[in-house]
């Protein structure tokens, strides 16, 4: 169960701090634990591992709720180009759930674009949190579920 704690705390402070490699530590906690363990199960250190790190995520997604109150970005929002570009990927986000879903969803899954970079430009797009969680969610199980399964048939 400690184990279990940890490898949500630890989740969360990789999404904050991307130093901390979060596939790095679950492939270590799944190679070591003991076959009786509740953290030799693949899909629950997925599941936990994937809570921790969407909840560390929220605080970048927030996070960047409020960056655009920031006088230099402003400054740089002023420039039309970056304006119409910022204009149009927010109207693509904003009341379509299912459009935004999918883009947070690979995001997670796989990595396009990168997961940690997602959740700063979700915030500042005012995307819909709940979808960005859940999509989010699923695919970093997913995400992680697959890397430890692919490591399962060479340990376990």
């Amino acid at each position: 169960m400690k184990l279990l704690l940890l490898t949500f705390g630890f989740g969360a402070l990789s999404a904050v701090i991307p130093i901390f490699n979060m596939e790095a530590y679950i492939v270590v906690v799944y190679a070591k634990a003991p076959e009786s363990s509740p953290a030799s199960s693949a899909l629950l250190l997925s599941v936990i591992g994937s809570f921790g790190q969407n909840v560390g995520k929220m605080i970048w997604f927030y996070a960047a709720r409020g960056a655009l109150n920031i006088p230099w970005l402003q400054k740089k929002l002023e420039d039309p180009k970056r304006q119409a570009s910022y204009e149009k990927w927010r109207s693509q986000v904003e009341g379509r759930p299912v459009f935004s879903g999918c883009l947070t969803f690979v995001s997670a899954a796989v990595g396009i674009p990168p997961f940690f970079v997602m959740a700063a430009v979700a915030g500042s797009l005012r995307m819909n949190v709940v979808v960005f969680f859940i999509a989010g969610l699923i695919g970093r199980i997913l995400f992680f579920w697959a890397i430890l399964a692919g490591l399962g048939l060479f340990i376990h």
